[in-house]
């Protein structure tokens, strides 16, 4: 036989054998039947850039709630009014921390239910709030020197209902007529330069601008201890993170895996002060950014350790007190596991 036939024999063979092989291997699976499962839902999460906020910072930054399955889309605001104005709109979904007067307010004023997960607490051993004076020049004595030497003066204060509710608490405490005293709302970015250049006399504020003041050599503390607790109760039930209810009925085990991220947050807050401190730096204006070493340890509880009844009386207080215009039932809106 001729060299080329025996050649183009040989290369038939092979073909031959190539396509039987094709034929009994399995077909490789189609793209559709390998699709990745779909990405988790995002969530909107909003948060004001105030130290209240920690347990949000320190759940993104550790990947806590990318552990428990949440896509979290961290939204800002400057402080707590606007953040719950816009949970209760529906603008984000879940929202921390707010102080209880501005979550009750907004609750009675949109109609909304809230659920609340975790808390805020404050005592002497973890203040938030603070009572600012201008710090005297060197060799002078103050002319502010307690609670009583506010009449006639100037008070900014963060620019929320909660804190004009508390200054007054404080004021009659102390027997101070409210009318006495000027209270001027205060964006936190423009406070210390307010006190410095006598734009007011005191602020009542928290950080980061309080630290920010005191560390600036601005301002100096005139009153020792926690003053909102000392006269509405230690310890005191400062605020909270909340849910639509709405939102978190429609969507319950979102729901579940958030709390369990907030739950193990609010744990290494506790556990970790130093470390969660540093978690909050890239949320806070850059300017107070280098100073959070030096905030106060605080304080918060897990959902297993909320009491609906100690939720339900500080809404009752607020009634008592004017903070709100009508009765607030807070029936199975407090979340415990």
């Amino acid at each position: 036989m001729p060299t080329h036939d025996l050649r183009s024999l040989r290369l038939l063979a092979a073909l031959l054998l190539l396509v039987g092989a094709c034929q009994d291997a399995p077909p490789a699976p189609s793209p559709s039947a390998a699709a990745p499962a779909p990405p988790a839902e995002t969530l909107r999460i909003g948060y004001s850039r105030l130290r209240i906020s920690l347990p949000v910072f320190v759940a993104q930054e550790r990947g806590i709630f990318a552990r428990h399955g949440i896509h979290a889309q961290l939204e800002m605001y400057d402080t707590a009014q606007p953040l719950m104005q816009a949970l209760v709109e529906g603008r984000v979904d879940v929202a921390g921390y707010t102080a209880l007067p501005i979550t009750f307010n907004g609750m009675l004023r949109s109609g909304t239910k809230l659920y609340f997960l975790t808390a805020m607490v404050e005592d002497d051993a973890h203040p938030i709030s603070y009572l600012l004076r201008a710090k005297a020049p060197e060799g002078s004595a103050p002319t502010i020197r307690g609670v009583e030497d506010l009449r006639g003066r100037r008070v900014g204060i963060l620019p929320t209902a909660a804190y004009r509710v508390w200054l007054s608490a404080i004021l009659e405490a102390h027997h101070v007529p409210q009318d006495s005293v000027v209270v001027q709302p205060i964006a936190p970015l423009l406070q210390a330069e307010a006190l410095r250049t006598g734009g007011v006399d005191a602020l009542f504020t928290n950080d980061p601008a309080a630290t920010a003041a005191l560390t600036a050599g601005v301002a100096e503390r005139f009153t020792t201890g926690a003053d909102v607790p000392r006269v509405m109760g230690s310890p005191f039930l400062f605020g909270s993170f909340n849910v639509r209810k709405d939102w978190g009925d429609a969507h319950p085990e979102t729901l579940a895996h958030l709390r369990e991220a907030l739950d193990e947050a609010v744990a290494f807050v506790d556990e970790h002060p130093a470390e969660a401190r540093e978690a909050m730096a890239p949320y806070l204006p850059e300017r107070f950014r280098d100073q959070v070493s030096r905030y106060p340890d605080a304080h918060y509880l897990t959902s297993a350790h909320l009491s609906e009844s100690e939720f339900q009386a500080q809404a009752a207080d607020a009634l008592r007190r004017g903070i709100v215009s009508e009765a607030l039932d807070l029936h199975g809106l407090v979340l415990a596991p």
